[in-house]
Parts: C-alpha cells; sequence; structure tokens
C-alpha cells in the first residue's frame, strides 16, 4: 500500500462537547419527523435527545470548572452520569425546575430500558416527555449560552424544531404552578374522587404524596418531600393522578401502579390514556 493510500485511510472526527451534543440534537429531530410515517423512530429520537441533554449539561458543568466532568476530581478519567450531572448543577445553584427534572428522569428511565433491556414505549407518552425535555433544552441553552437552540440546527431540522416548540405551547398548560399536558389537570383533579381501593373485599385508603411510608425515615434525616410530585404533578397532601410511578400501593407498599396486588377501581383506571393508534402499530407483529 503506497503512502497516497495509506493516508486516504485515515479518518478522524473530532467534535467538541456542544458540537457533539449539536449533532446528537440534529439527529434526533430527524428521527422525530421520520416518526410520523414510522413510529419506531422514536426509539432513536429519544436516545440521542438524552444523548444531546447529557452533553449540555456536562458543558454547562466544564464551564463551571473543569473538574465538575469527573466522577473522581483526584483521578479525572471519567465523566459523570447525567444524573450526577443534574446533581452538581445544582450544588452550584443552577435551577433546573422540578417538571424537568422529573421529564429528564422519565426519558434516562426509557434510554436505559432501550439500551440495556427491552422496549415497551407508549408513542403518546413518549411524544409529550419530548416536548417536555426540548423545550428545556431550548431554554437552558438560551440562559447558559449564546443564543438559542435554533443556529445550531440544520436546515432540514429547523421546522420539526419549530413544530417541537409550537407543539409544546399549544398542548402545555400552567397548572397548580407546574407546567402540564393540557389532558392532565382535568385526570389530577379527578382522582381526588377516588381516595379509595379494594382486594378481596378489603377495603384500603389511597396515600397521599407526602405521606408514603418513606417518608417517615428521610424527615428524621432532615429531608422533606417536593411541594410537587415529580411524576404526576399532585401538591402535597393531594392523591396521586392515575399511573403515577411514585404513589405507594396501600396494601403491599410497593409502586400502587406495578405491583401485583390486583386493586379494584375501575374510576381510577378508567382515567388512564388509552394506547394510541401509533402505539398499537408500534407493538403489532407482522404475524398481527
Amino acid at each position: 500500500m503506497d503512502a497516497e493510500n495509506a493516508e486516504q485511510r485515515i479518518v478522524s472526527l473530532k467534535l467538541s462537547l456542544l458540537e457533539n451534543a449539536y449533532d446528537s440534537l440534529n439527529e434526533s429531530l430527524a428521527k422525530v419527523a421520520q416518526a410520523a410515517e414510522d413510529p419506531g423512530q422514536w426509539k432513536f429520537a429519544v436516545l440521542n435527545l438524552v444523548h444531546a441533554l447529557e452533553l449540555l449539561l456536562k458543558h454547562r458543568l466544564h464551564e463551571e470548572h473543569r473538574l465538575l466532568l469527573f466522577e473522581n476530581v483526584d483521578r479525572p478519567n471519567r465523566t459523570v452520569s447525567l444524573e450526577r450531572a443534574l446533581e452538581r448543577l445544582r450544588s452550584v445553584e443552577v435551577t433546573i425546575e422540578p417538571r424537568d427534572v422529573a421529564a429528564i428522569d422519565q426519558a434516562i428511565k426509557w434510554r436505559n430500558a432501550i439500551t440495556h433491556y427491552e422496549t415497551d414505549l407508549l408513542i403518546h407518552e413518549v411524544r409529550e416527555n419530548y416536548l417536555l425535555i426540548f423545550e428545556f433544552l431550548d431554554s437552558f441553552h438560551l440562559t447558559h449560552f449564546q443564543g438559542g437552540l435554533t443556529q445550531h440546527l440544520s436546515v432540514a431540522n429547523a421546522p420539526t424544531a419549530a413544530q417541537m416548540v409550537q407543539e409544546f405551547r399549544s398542548e402545555f398548560v400552567e397548572f397548580q404552578g407546574r407546567s402540564m399536558h393540557r389532558s392532565w389537570p382535568h385526570k389530577l383533579l379527578t382522582a381526588q374522587k377516588y381516595p379509595e381501593v379494594s382486594c378481596e373485599g378489603i377495603i384500603f385508603q389511597r396515600i397521599h404524596w407526602g405521606r408514603e411510608s418513606h417518608w417517615e425515615e428521610t424527615r428524621r434525616e432532615g429531608y422533606v418531600p417536593r411541594e410537587h410530585c415529580r411524576d404526576c404533578g399532585c401538591r402535597l397532601g393531594e392523591l396521586h393522578g392515575p399511573g403515577c410511578c411514585v404513589e405507594e400501593c396501600p396494601r403491599c407498599g410497593d409502586q400502587f401502579t406495578y405491583c401485583d396486588c390486583d386493586l379494584e377501581s375501575d374510576g381510577l383506571w378508567d382515567l388512564l390514556p388509552p394506547i394510541s393508534e401509533e402505539g398499537l402499530e408500534a407493538l403489532e407483529t407482522p404475524e398481527e
């Protein structure tokens, strides 16, 4: 092999933290556009969005101090996780709203499941969460870096980004001090009308936010629950919204929505959102 051919085979790709983030964000938006015809593309949209989010938060840490990027500042060889990056940003007084933390937490769970386990996504939930995170990214970028995200998007992806912003403004409302999908306040209020559930004829009282058993121990250590539940957005002393992953089962103490107690409350379960047509199509097998 002569020197000229050898030189042509050497290909280098070098991106800064920000350039890497913008590249993943553009790829994510491209997958969102493709998802209109192929719902399976939401999987890749989520993966790339979370990657862009993680890199942007790490860049903000880097601006504060280079060593904040690393798990161990004495041995700077492994960068922090997204979860740890959020904690460090709060420690240096970078404000991130609870609703944004909740959306990011959910996206992290989806990312981990997609990467390490099996994928089971409800398309309408993914889309709503995507809107929340995209709006957060746009606001975070405007606050902490120079200008908005638009200037870093490709011409092909700019219309999708504009649609994301427009959909967020039209579909999300402010309720009880939190931004949430316009369909949620009604479900949250209606959930308060179902304080009881039953199992094999025994009545159990649902547990209000802030009265879960684990708070008894943490209060002794000085920790208290937030004003709003990080998942469903109910206020302290209120009952959780339908399907909330934080609510505690009054019978077994596990997660109310996912435990095996087979509790009955038709009115409450009726509030759970149905799987969208896109979600059903994504779950169907070729044989079906």
